[in-house]
């Protein structure tokens, strides 16, 4: 038996010591697995994952504003012109893409054969007029809709001398005899500056009319409108240059997000707190009112009721003075009471000593005890 006792201490003290040289390890390590370090290490978490999330919502939304605020750049629009009913002329209808507010520059541009002809007539001009209706009929050179804007400007082939022509002819020949090239020459001419048109369905332009006015009968191969889109201000930046504007507008982006949520986060954050604070001390509260309560409601001799000597030193003297002073004090209660001619109020014989020997103790007494006292 002695043998197996001191086994078993031997096994609690190993125990025990190394529980001891694991808790002397694990000491620094305690504040890294705390609840504070914990919530720290959760906010921190939850701060990067969004962080991350809004760098893609930036960019989605940088993506939706280029594509919302950066209107079409061009719109070109072939017209097919009609011949044999005086000057050639022609309509086509305009979509939506264009925008109000927004300045454009309206070029016409004509692919003209060089032949005898066209050379002879020099100089002619051209009439753009933007309506705001769709043609009305497509025989007729005239159209009943409101022109929104109208211009006429001058053209002219490029003169060459013939020296210049027949060199210019032999040089290119083999790209002629190929098809790789025609003698033709493409005119861009300048119809409109900075045309924009106010908000509203009467005033977007919804087709246009091109005619094309000379002397001598002309030859064309085609002819074409285009809107250039004209940018200003942000517009420009933005599409001047693309790759600075796009990190410079992201990166405001995901400020602006990161910002908002640290401001909700933070009032959110101090609302919960507020509230927990409030919750803690309703429930400190009624645990106190409890305790007092229960406290009332006691027996005298409990042990919170001993002086500090006796609860730390426990001894067969503090029992026996404990259970005589009981004794004393139950015997003193069960004695009748006297009258005192003096005062003629009635007295329990030996209360006082017993009263005396109670408090050197420092014991309260019961509650029963001195309701009766109180009352006798």
């Amino acid at each position: 038996m002695d043998s197996e006792n001191s086994s078993d201490e031997g096994m609690d003290h190993g125990t025990s010591f190394a529980a001891k040289a694991t808790g002397r390890v694990l000491q620094p390590l305690r504040p890294l697995v705390s609840k504070n370090a914990l919530t720290a290490y959760l906010g921190t978490f939850l701060l990067l994952a969004t962080a991350v999330g809004m760098i893609f919502v930036s960019l989605l939304a940088y993506g939706v504003f280029y594509w919302s605020f950066i209107p079409q750049i061009g719109l070109e629009r072939t017209v097919y012109l009609q011949f044999g009913d005086g000057h050639p002329w022609g309509t086509t209808t305009l979509d939506s893409g264009l925008i109000p507010s927004q300045p454009y520059d309206v070029h016409v541009e004509l692919e003209l054969p060089r032949t005898p002809s066209n050379l002879v007539a020099g100089n002619f001009m051209l009439d753009l007029t933007l309506l705001s209706q769709p043609p009305t009929s497509a025989r007729t050179s005239k159209n009943a809709a409101p022109p929104i804007s109208h211009s006429r400007r001058p053209a002219i082939l490029t003169y060459t001398s013939p020296l210049v022509d027949i060199s210019s002819k032999v040089s290119f020949m083999p790209l002629y005899v190929l098809g790789w090239r025609r003698e033709s020459e493409r005119l861009v001419v300048r119809m409109m500056e900075g045309f924009q048109f106010a908000s509203g369905a009467h005033n977007r332009p919804e087709s246009l009319r091109l005619e094309l006015r000379s002397q001598q009968e002309m030859q064309i191969y085609a002819a074409k409108v285009t809107f250039r889109t004209r940018f200003t201000g942000l517009r420009w930046i933005m599409y001047q240059w693309r790759i600075p504007s796009f990190f410079i507008f992201t990166f405001m982006f995901w400020s602006v997000s990161m910002f908002s949520f640290s401001a909700a986060w933070v009032i959110l954050t101090c609302l919960f707190n507020s509230r927990g604070k409030k919750e803690d001390e309703d429930e400190v509260k009624a645990e106190d009112e409890a305790t007092s309560e229960a406290t009332i409601k006691e027996e005298p001799f409990e042990e919170s009721t001993i002086p500090e000597t006796f609860r730390a030193f426990p001894s067969s003297e503090t029992q026996r003075i404990k259970r005589e002073v009981e004794s004393e004090w139950e015997a003193a209660s069960s004695q009748d009471t006297t009258m005192t001619p003096e005062t003629g109020t009635s007295e329990i014989s030996g209360a006082g000593t017993a009263r005396e020997r109670i408090e050197d103790l420092g014991i309260q007494p019961r509650r029963s005890h001195l309701f009766m006292e109180e009352h006798l």
